[in-house]
């Protein structure tokens, strides 16, 4: 049976910025082997050297040079050992990002649905390899930089990025969502919802209520969506948050319980150990112990 690890938490890296107030990190890596893994929030990969496999939702892909992944939340992948190394772009950015961008219209968003019908990956060559590099090079100059609006700048660019991919997997498409299934939609408003407000005394009948979908379907669709049922699911993001304060602040464990919607001390450090593998003082001092 495949294990798949915790949920990996911005927390759990000190090096990772911020964009907009949003977490998020560009960097080039190497890797030859990726263990099954899934995480909250969207990542883009760009591979510059190197061949090998990915496998996302149990597909198989290839890499090599010129290939874009846009990955999901939740969406688990992994990469078999390759012999050589695979150098990548990789951009990991928050899920709140395609919501702030859409403003008033449905903008990005749109990125997160109907992804079981369209690929994760494409191939590029040519000019539209080398435009896309270029484009990848300007954001990576960017986010190491300190110039004037520099945030503005890397959002524009960040979704000039989104844009062209979504393009490019779809060429000549004119984007309609005419006779599509609402409620598929409206289960990442609702993921969305509850990132924003986990703080609440959240229920799944309640969240059935807020956007008018049926109980029984708003819990196939989070256990479709995220590989966890709704419970296990709150729990997750409230922990991910407590993991953020354990190692940014000195708030006493009880006063963290409290602010990441635990209304019992007892049952947030039951469920931080069940989701962890650890205890919140036993993290806080492993997290002091790595980064100080």
């Amino acid at each position: 049976m495949t294990s798949f690890p915790t949920l990996r938490t911005w927390a759990d890296n000190t090096r990772y910025g911020r964009l907009d107030g949003l977490p998020f990190h560009l960097d080039i890596y190497k890797a030859r082997r990726m263990l099954p893994h899934r995480h909250e929030y969207l990542e883009l990969s760009f591979v510059l050297e190197g061949e090998g496999r990915q496998i996302i939702n149990g597909v198989d892909y290839q890499l090599k040079p010129g290939t874009l992944t846009f990955l999901l939340p939740y969406q688990t992948h992994e990469m078999p050992y390759s012999h050589e190394s695979v150098h990548l772009y990789n951009c990991m950015f928050d899920l709140d990002f395609l919501f702030r961008s859409a403003g008033n219209r449905s903008g990005l968003k749109e990125l997160l649905f109907m992804h079981d019908e369209l690929p994760p990956t494409i191939q590029l060559q040519g000019s539209e390899r080398q435009s896309i590099t270029s484009l990848i090079e300007e954001l990576l100059r960017e986010y190491r930089g300190h110039e004037l609006w520099k945030d503005d700048l890397l959002q524009l660019k960040l979704m000039e990025l989104l844009i062209r991919f979504d393009r490019l997997r779809r060429p000549g498409t004119v984007l309609e969502r005419e006779g599509t299934d609402g409620h598929a939609d409206t289960i990442w408003s609702v993921i969305h919802y509850v990132h924003t407000h986990y703080r609440d005394p959240l229920t799944l009948a309640d969240l059935s209520t807020r956007f008018g979908i049926s109980r029984p379907y708003l819990s196939g669709a989070f256990k479709k969506h995220t590989g966890l049922n709704f419970v296990r699911f709150l729990h997750e993001v409230r922990i991910r948050h407590a993991c953020s304060l354990l190692s940014s602040s000195d708030m006493s464990g009880i006063d963290i319980a409290a602010e990441v919607g635990f209304s019992c001390f007892k049952s947030y450090s039951r469920i931080f150990r069940e989701v962890k593998g650890t205890t919140p003082s036993e993290y806080r001092k492993r997290f002091v112990k790595t980064y100080f």
